[in-house]
């Protein structure tokens, strides 16, 4: 079975400014145009729904925005989960003056490291990470506990700074007891 493969280039993601974060934005609504999610079974029998979402040809590894050989519902989850990501630093940076003239590393996807989060924010001589999160409200509160345990170890607790969660996670709560929580609104524009 072939892996999943990005089609964005990573080293565009690593220590980028503001403006290239936008730049950079722009370029994933392209691929999104670009590859759109392929139309689904007519008949909506539930065999069919199945295989759409959740198998891949192998012989056809079809290409969904910035990735191929890629699962309709894995594409779904990490390009929502993406987006999070990218639009949640754009408002980080509105609401914080501070962060202007920060630098971002972006792990989207598959781009993942070791000890790092979703992203790091490079500020002066100090590295921030961040998670991020794309959730439905019913798992808002074991994603949330999930991501927060996984940074309570003892070398990992101040490192991060940041959880980015999609606004709509909200619905049940109003606000999350965690002050690093970000609530990222219309990550989907």
């Amino acid at each position: 079975m072939k892996k999943v493969t990005y089609l964005f280039d990573p080293t565009e993601l690593i220590k980028i400014d503001y403006e290239m974060l936008q730049t950079c934005k722009e370029k994933y609504f392209s691929f999104l145009n670009d590859n759109p999610f392929p139309t689904p079974p007519g008949t909506g029998a539930y065999f069919e729904i199945i295989n759409y979402l959740k198998r891949k040809d192998i012989n056809n590894p079809q290409k969904i925005g910035p990735y191929q050989n890629i699962t309709i519902f894995e594409a779904a989850n990490r390009i929502a989960s993406d987006l999070v990501i990218i639009n949640g630093i754009i408002q980080l940076v509105q609401n914080n003056p501070l962060l202007e003239n920060a630098r971002f590393t972006v792990r989207l996807g598959i781009l993942h490291e070791k000890d790092k989060g979703d992203f790091t924010i490079h500020l002066g001589n100090e590295d921030f990470e961040g998670e991020a999160f794309n959730v439905a409200p019913s798992f808002l509160n074991v994603k949330l506990r999930n991501t927060i345990s996984k940074w309570n170890k003892e070398e990992n607790r101040e490192k991060l700074k940041y959880i980015l969660v999609n606004d709509e996670a909200f619905e049940f709560i109003t606000k999350s007891p965690d002050k690093r929580v970000f609530r990222v609104k219309d990550w989907e524009f």
